[in-house]
């Protein structure tokens, strides 16, 4: 695999054990060494090379603010490609978790939440936040890269510039007031015993706790089934009844993630970065 010279050097002692694909097209390489110390590279181009850059940033920001994450072993840019090398997190996925029932499962996912929602940030710099992702979502609808079709299937014969519309009219009703972590799903909260980390931190950022909310709700449902979503709220939001518009204004946002044309965006994205070399020489 032909990988620039320093992360090379920093995997000289290890070998490969799982290549997964990530949604975003990025390739992610689980490696072990004789010591059984596991560390993963994420390589990406396009959408996935800035996604995996936003990690990195992320990742930076968190490591002093007393949650457990990936620790960030090597970053490097070439060629329109990202590289990420990053440490694992001990434990398992919480939907993979055996030693745990069900409720003891969602009771720690509100635990972690809620750590998560108490990191203190001053300025979100980098980091997402929804005016961010209302930016992408644009850009994305002026390149044309979203996959009109398939969007409204999804979302009842609406298009894309439709629901954008509505996301920016609404946006004042949302808070900046907790960190998120932006893609709060059973797979990204890792358990071991009864400790807990996060993965995939990319998204992270400023926002309203609702964007978490809403990833939980969905994936909730897809490895538990729906009745178990109240479960999680009892630990986490007790005495709130939970506001459903709230949920869906982000699950919206999503459909945007969902129905991107990847390979269309890259290409876009390879013309430009060969644009901006030629411009500079």
């Amino acid at each position: 695999m032909n990988l620039p010279i320093g992360i090379k050097k920093n995997l000289k002692n290890f070998h490969i054990i799982e290549t997964i694909k990530g949604r975003l097209n990025d390739n992610i390489l689980k490696l072990v060494n004789k010591n059984n110390e596991i560390v993963y590279l994420k390589i990406g181009e396009g959408v996935s090379a800035i996604s995996i850059k936003q990690e990195m940033t992320a990742l930076n920001f968190l490591k002093n603010k007393h949650v457990i994450v990936p620790s960030v072993l090597d970053f490097m840019e070439e060629k329109g490609r990202s590289f990420l090398l990053i440490t694992g997190v001990i434990g398992k996925p919480a939907q993979r978790v055996k030693h745990l029932n069900k409720k003891e499962i969602l009771r720690i996912a509100a635990e972690a939440l809620m750590s998560f929602h108490k990191i203190k940030v001053k300025k979100p710099g980098m980091l997402d936040t929804l005016e961010k992702d209302l930016e992408k979502i644009r850009s994305y609808i002026e390149l044309q890269v979203i996959n009109t079709d398939s969007f409204r299937q999804s979302n009842a014969g609406k298009i894309p510039e439709e629901i954008y519309k509505y996301l920016v009219k609404t946006k004042k009703g949302y808070f900046n007031d907790v960190f998120t972590h932006g893609d709060y799903c059973l797979p990204n909260l890792i358990i071991n015993r009864n400790d807990y980390g996060f993965i995939d931190l990319g998204d992270c950022g400023i926002g309203d706790r609702y964007k978490d909310f809403s990833s939980l709700e969905v994936s909730i449902k897809k490895n538990y089934g729906p009745e178990w979503v109240e479960t999680f709220y009892k630990f986490y939001y007790p005495l709130v009844t939970v506001n459903a518009e709230k949920i869906k204004y982000y699950q919206l946002i999503d459909q945007f993630g969902y129905n991107l044309n990847i390979e269309k965006y890259n290409k876009l994205y390879a013309q430009n970065e060969v644009n901006h070399r030629q411009q500079k020489h």
